[in-house]
């Protein structure tokens, strides 16, 4: 017999479930509304396949990211990392349904987007100044970091069957990978007081070093 606080469980968890669906939904459709027109008719055109991809592979690799964010993430307070790690999981999730996505040569390029969205979203939490041209600016830059790796992926794409499937799964790694890092960083050092815009060289360097540690426990899976 099911009990009734069981059923208000379980009806929490489904007012959950459908809340989260609709605010990744409004994150997805407010970063396809930035993107140019031909690529987000393509995103738009695989998304049931790309996003199955994207949910399991971020199932796959999430577990092993936690220890570390919670070394680095030292003095968030557990409200705000919730807030913030629901908007970096939106990110993340449509940045690795971007890498599952048939677009060649483009994945990096459309990084910017996203975390644009994404930093937004996050100056809004902690309630500071947001400028989108600045943020333009170093966003891109940052994209570069993984656009090499990125084309070795976009790359493998134009192999029928096989490189579909193993350009998504590069390009998904790279793809996450500095979407996440781009996150928690902005993330620490808004909670630390300080004005990324004027700390350009501190924010690159403690991106750089989140993702080369990044990339070193994804090699240890």
């Amino acid at each position: 017999m099911i009990r009734k606080s069981d059923e208000k469980l379980k009806d929490r968890t489904d007012e959950d479930k459908i809340a989260k669906n609709e605010g990744f939904d409004e994150f997805f459709n407010q970063v396809l509304k930035n993107m140019p027109a031909r690529s987000a008719k393509i995103i738009k055109s695989s998304f049931v396949v790309s996003k199955a991809k994207a949910e399991q592979f971020l199932a796959n690799n999430s577990q092993k990211f936690d220890q570390l964010f919670d070394e680095f993430l030292v003095g968030v307070d557990s409200q705000t990392r919730r807030k913030c790690h629901e908007t970096i999981h939106f990110a993340t999730l449509t940045a690795a349904i971007v890498g599952f996505s048939p677009i060649p040569f483009s994945d990096a390029i459309l990084l910017v987007p996203i975390q644009l969205t994404m930093m937004m979203r996050l100056y809004k939490i902690f309630g500071a100044s947001w400028s989108e041209a600045l943020a333009k600016g170093v966003t891109k830059e940052l994209v570069v970091v993984g656009l090499g790796r990125s084309l070795v992926g976009n790359v493998l794409k134009f192999v029928p069957a096989v490189g579909t499937i193993a350009g998504g799964a590069i390009n998904a790694t790279v793809a996450t990978t500095i979407t996440e890092a781009l996150g928690w960083v902005t993330v620490k050092m808004l909670n630390d007081g300080e004005d990324i815009f004027n700390n350009v060289l501190t924010f690159e360097g403690q991106f750089k070093g989140l993702v080369s540690k990044l990339q070193k426990t994804t090699k240890k899976k």
